[in-house]
Order: structure tokens, then C-alpha cells, then sequence
């Protein structure tokens, strides 16, 4: 604030304008009565400006408290001491139960919440069907294994090492005898450096059983067809195995199982060749197989296009039987990591492969990764990409680099050497955790219910004989058949969706607040208004000057309404009190005035009768009254009765229904 005095100079008539800083003023000047003057103005202007404030304030929460929809402010700005503070209590209690609500719910909804949702799904068309894949538990014949060893230098344990190539790693581990292993290893070495020309995969896919010598026929809702015109061949742990993709490789009518039951289903006669099989006294081995419990086939029902072992568990039927399979799809629809989820729909930036993308499949290529960095190779069984490089014997063409097969000798010694881990005193093998390996956000699991038959009856005997050009014996050692259907035409469908939205906290946070507050949107714009002008008033000198001039003028114009209603009460008082006055009197001669009536004769015209009409008739002849005729809105009238006009003559009588008397 700036002020500007005048102060004179002594010794000189002008005068000179002040600004009221201590560079416009001499000493003399400064310390001069103004100057006590001036810092009184100061002090003053200062102490106002805070009266205003306040009273400013104190106006808008006046109007807020009055005005606002929310429940509390007016109780508490117009409460009396403890009423007030009760008030405040139940105010700031529910205040702090809202408060941490909202906190709750705020908390739940980043934590990012979700849950699973079970439906069950009507196909009207039919179910897609699934594809299969089957195995033989015999991998290599007989018979290839003596036309390979013309030359008599392929002894039992050389071929027990190369059988134990595309084994279960984890299996090797557990299983091999470490004593023999690196004598067989070398045996198997210099058998490779006679032989530059053998190679391992081409091995395995030729010393396997061809298509038509495993599979004799197939059926597909009881319409055959050809087995191997839809198969593809593929080596797996157990070796030479065929998958049959309908989706992919079959006819329209194949692709969809129309009515529930196994005679819609499909159905696949399988021959063990038992009499081919490779045992231990006919080459010198006593090869260890995936599985050296049992004869026959194990098959694997899985989704189009992926891996057979990873993807679901394998199901075995030794030949003389029939295997019934009943299965159940489940659909899992996760939700992406944007969605609150923690699905993966591709693969991670560093894997370099054309497989659909599967949380098995990832991991059996992260392991490979993690034994190529340890070992410079990586076991078969993780050759789930299925890229070959027989030259080099190397697979699993991903990330940065080509990786060698290892041999078993070598995958067993790295183990040994690099991933075992002591922990108190026990031994356990270390694998990479492969935490970049998420579950994929869709996939599709089969259930299978299983249930066998033993033996062939004598008209299915009948029956395979004359289809197959086979023995009884063979038949009954040999072959096997597999059912695999749909027992219903639903699937189960489990969905993960968000446990909450946006949507659904703020109308959380908006009841909590119409519970404590009652609160709504429209409260919190109020309030915000309320404190952006408590915050102008303190920042804002023009707004306090506004808000003291609007309030003088408010006070102003609130006594001059005081004053009119004061003024208004007051005429309607005299006007009451009035008529109160000539009602009292009115009363008194009303009755004389009835009783002068009665006796006096109307017609009469003698001097006594005419007094006494005076007397009774005619009240309005007393002191300060006299009736007069006004204009209407300012006469009143008072009573009914007889009048004897002045204008008229004495006889001449006129019956006035109102008389009208102004006070004088």
C-alpha cells in the first residue's frame, strides 16, 4: 500500500508529495509528529485488511454452510458451543471413515484384482476336433537293425547310446549307470568316425515303423478313410511317432464331431509288430526305452499344432485290448499384462522360432538356451522347434546361435559338473527358472474319462482277419484299437476377467460418500468453489475489498428493509388500534339507537321526538366527529341505521346501509 502525504517543509510555503519511504523524507521531517502519524495509518490500514480477511472468509463459509448439499457445515458453523463440538466430532468421524474407504478401494483397484469365471459353452455345430498323436513303444525294428549292421561292427551297447540320444534328459540322469557310461561313450565315438556317413535323426526316422505298417485302418464317425493320407510323421522321446491334424490336414467332414458317443468319435486299429521288435538277445543290448514296462502304443491327445509330450499327458494301451477315451475340452481365455493379467500372447523378444507360442514350449527352449551356454550343447529332447541339421547333428534353430545334440555322456558330465547344488547335505539339480515364460493367454486343454477292454470276441476276430490278411495269433498279440470321442458336445470355458473397474470404484466411493457425507459429485464442486474463494481472499485485495463493500451495502440495504417492515407494523398497529377504538364505542350506542327505534314513531315530526333521534340516532354529532361522504379507500365504514340526511327535509327519511366517519 502506498500513501502519499503532504507534509510542509518548514520555511517554506509549498508543499511537496510524500510516498512514505524513508528516501523521500529528511531526518527532521521523519521524526517529526507525522511520522507517529503515518505508522498509526500503517498500523491501522494493516489490522483492517485482516478484519476484512476474516470477515471476508467468514462470509463465504456463511453462504457455503447455508447453501451446500452437504450433511454437517450448517450444523456446525450455526452450533453453540457443545452442540457444535459434537457436531465436529461426528463430522470428523465420518470424514475419517470415508477417507479410509476411499483408501481401501483406491488400493484394491491398483493392486489390479482379478477372478475366475467358469461357462459352459454349446457348440450347435459340433466340436472341433483334436489332434492325435501316436507312438509305438517299439521305436526301432529288428529288421533295420540287421540290414544297418551288415558290416557286424554296431554292438549292442553302441546302439543302447544312440537310442539314449533322444531321451528324457532328466530320465538319463536318474537312471544311467555312470560307471559304463563313458566306455560306451567312446565305443559310440569310434563308431561315428567309421561311419561319417551315419547321422542320428536320419536314424531314428528310418529305423521306426512306417505308417502302414502301424496303422491298419482308421474311422471317422464311422466313415473310413485312409490313416496315412492325413498323417505326419514326427520324433519324439519315444521316437518315431504320426500326428493326425484334422483342423489342418483333414477333409471338411472330419474336422467337427457332430453328436456326442463314441460311434461319432474317431476310431484307429493299430499293429504292435511285436514280431520286430528289437530285444536284447537278438543284438547284444539291453537297450533302455522312454518306457521298459510294457508293449503297444501310447497317444497323445493335444490341440492343433502343438507339442504332443508338453502339452498333455499320454495315454497307453498294450495290444489284445480296446481303449475307450472320452474327452472333455477346458478353453483358458487370461488376461494380458495390460489387462491385469500376466499372459504372454508371443514369444520374448530373444526366441527366434515359427511355433505358436506356448508356456511348455518356452520353457523346453530356455532350458536348451541354459544347457548351450553351459554345456556348448543341448539334450534332444528339447528339439521341440523340430529344425535339423543332420550334417552337424544340431537343432533347435532359435535366439543366437545353432545348437549341438548332445550326446548323453556329455549332457550327464556338465549336470554332474555345472547344475548340481548342495543344500544341506542333499543333492539337487539347478535349472533356470525361466521367469520370461508366461502362461499363453488362450489354450485349449483335453480330459480324457478312459476305459479298457481285454481280448477280441470271436466275430471281431472273424471280422480283422478278413480285413487285415492276418493271423489270429497276430491279431490277438499284435493288435490294439483306440476310440477317441467327445462325451458331450459343450466345453467348459474358464476366464479370467478384472475383479473390478473403474466404473465400479467410483460408484463405490460415490455411496460411501452419500453414507457418511452425503456427498455427490455436485458437493465437490461446491467445495471446490468454496475453498478457490477462500484462497482468492487471501491472496486477492481487490476480492476483500469487494466482499467488505458488498457486505456494507448488504447492511445497508437490510436496514432500510428493517426500517420499512418497522414502519409497515407500525401503520398496521394505529390502524388497529383505530378500529379497535370505534368498535368500543359503536357497541355502546348500537343498543340505545335500537331502543330509540322502537319507541320513537319514524314519522313523527314534533320537537321531542326529533331531539331524541338526535340524541340516539346521531352520535356523529359529538365533539371532533362529523359525517362526511369521501371518496372510496379512504372512508370506512362503521355501522347500518337510519339517517336523516341534512340536504333532505326533516320528514323525509332515507335508509342508509353505510355511514362514513373520518377522524378530524
Amino acid at each position: 500500500m502506498v500513501m502519499y502525504l503532504e507534509p510542509k517543509r518548514p520555511g517554506s510555503e509549498g508543499s511537496r508529495r510524500f510516498s512514505g519511504y524513508d528516501s523521500d523524507v529528511t531526518t527532521q521531517e521523519w521524526s517529526s509528529p507525522n511520522r507517529l502519524t503515518n505508522q498509526l495509518v500503517v498500523s491501522q490500514n494493516s489490522n483492517k485488511n485482516k478484519i476484512n480477511t476474516v470477515d471476508s472468509a467468514d462470509r463465504e463459509t456463511k453462504h457455503f454452510s447455508s447453501t451446500t448439499t452437504m450433511h454437517g457445515p450448517k450444523r456446525i458453523y450455526y452450533g453453540k458451543r457443545f452442540a457444535r463440538a459434537f457436531w465436529i466430532l461426528i463430522v470428523g468421524s465420518a470424514l475419517a471413515l470415508l477417507c479410509f474407504q476411499t483408501y481401501l478401494l483406491l488400493e484394491m483397484y491398483f493392486s489390479k484384482p482379478t477372478l475366475s469365471q467358469v461357462s459352459f459353452i454349446v457348440n450347435e455345430g459340433g466340436m472341433d476336433f483334436p489332434a492325435v498323436t501316436v507312438c509305438s513303444f517299439n521305436p526301432i525294428k529288428k529288421s533295420y537293425v540287421r540290414e544297418l549292421n551288415a558290416s557286424g561292427d554296431l554292438t549292442g551297447a553302441t546302439l543302447e547310446y544312440l537310442l539314449q540320444t533322444n531321451m528324457d534328459a532328466m530320465f538319463l540322469y536318474s537312471n544311467l549307470d555312470r560307471h559304463n557310461l563313458k566306455k560306451t561313450h567312446d565305443q559310440a565315438e569310434t563308431y561315428f568316425q567309421n561311419h561319417t556317413d551315419f547321422r542320428t535323426i536320419k536314424f531314428l526316422r528310418t529305423a521306426g515303423y512306417d505308417c502302414g505298417e502301424m496303422f491298419l485302418t482308421c474311422y471317422f464317425g464311422g466313415r473310413r478313410f485312409d490313416c496315412c493320407k492325413y498323417m505326419k510323421p514326427k520324433i519324439t522321446s519315444l521316437g518315431k511317432c504320426y500326428e493326425l491334424d484334422v483342423q489342418n490336414l483333414a477333409p471338411e467332414w472330419m474336422k467337427k464331431q457332430i453328436s456326442p458317443g463314441s460311434g461319432a468319435g474317431l476310431q484307429m486299429i493299430v499293429d504292435a509288430q511285436l514280431e520286430d521288435e528289437l530285444r536284447g538277445e537278438d543284438s547284444d543290448a539291453s537297450a533302455i526305452f522312454s518306457n521298459i514296462y510294457e508293449n503297444g502304443f501310447r497317444y497323445y491327445v493335444h490341440p492343433p499344432g502343438a507339442n504332443a509330450e508338453l502339452s498333455s499327458e499320454g495315454i497307453s494301451v498294450s495290444p489284445s485290448r480296446n481303449v475307450y477315451s472320452a474327452i472333455k475340452a477346458v478353453s483358458h481365455n487370461l488376461l494380458s499384462p495390460r489387462e491385469w493379467g500376466n499372459c504372454s500372447e508371443n514369444w520374448p523378444p530373444s526366441y527366434k522360432t515359427k511355433l505358436s507360442y506356448s508356456a511348455s514350449a518356452c520353457r523346453a527352449l530356455c532350458i536348451a538356451e541354459h544347457f548351450n551356454k553351459t554345456c556348448g550343447c543341448a539334450p534332444f529332447t528339447y528339439n521341440v522347434d523340430g529344425s535339423e541339421n543332420e550334417q552337424l547333428f544340431i537343432f533347435l534353430k532359435y535366439r543366437f546361435s545353432e545348437h549341438r545334440i548332445c550326446a548323453p555322456y556329455e549332457s550327464i558330465t556338465c549336470m554332474d559338473k555345472h547344475m548340481i547344488r548342495k543344500v544341506n547335505g542333499s543333492e539337487y539339480l539347478e535349472l533356470p527358472d525361466c521367469e520370461e515364460c508366461h502362461m499363453e493367454c488362450q489354450s485349449t486343454s483335453y480330459t480324457s474319462y478312459n476305459s479298457y477292454g481285454d481280448g477280441f470276441n470271436q466275430g471281431s476276430l472273424l471280422w480283422l482277419k478278413k480285413f487285415s490278411n492276418k493271423t489270429e495269433a497276430h491279431i490277438k498279440n499284435n493288435l490294439a484299437i483306440i476310440n477317441i470321442f467327445f462325451a458331450e458336445m459343450y466345453y467348459t470355458s474358464y476366464s479370467q476377467v478384472q475383479a473390478t473397474s473403474f466404473t465400479q470404484v467410483l460408484s463405490d466411493i460415490g455411496g460411501n460418500m452419500g453414507m457418511f457425507l452425503g456427498m455427490s459429485v455436485i458437493t465437490i464442486t461446491e467445495l471446490s468453489l468454496f475453498f478457490s474463494k477462500i484462497f482468492w481472499i487471501i491472496v486477492s485485495r481487490r476480492r476483500r475489498q469487494y466482499m467488505y463493500s458488498k457486505k456494507a451495502t448488504e447492511k445497508v440495504k437490510e436496514q432500510q428493509l428493517d426500517e420499512a417492515v418497522k414502519e409497515f407494523q407500525e401503520r398496521r398497529s394505529r390502524k388497529n388500534s383505530r378500529e379497535n377504538i370505534y368498535s368500543l364505542s359503536n357497541f355502546h350506542k348500537i343498543a340505545p339507537i335500537n331502543r330509540a327505534e322502537n319507541r320513537l314513531n319514524p314519522t313523527s315530526t314534533s320537537p321531542q321526538s326529533t331531539s331524541i333521534r338526535r340524541k340516539y340516532l346521531y352520535p356523529d354529532t359529538r365533539k371532533n366527529c362529523s359525517p362526511k361522504f369521501h371518496a372510496p379507500g379512504k372512508l370506512y365504514p362503521k355501522f347500518s341505521g337510519f339517517y336523516d340526511r341534512p340536504d333532505f327535509e326533516k320528514s323525509q327519511k332515507s335508509r342508509i346501509s353505510y355511514q362514513y366517519f373520518e377522524f378530524s
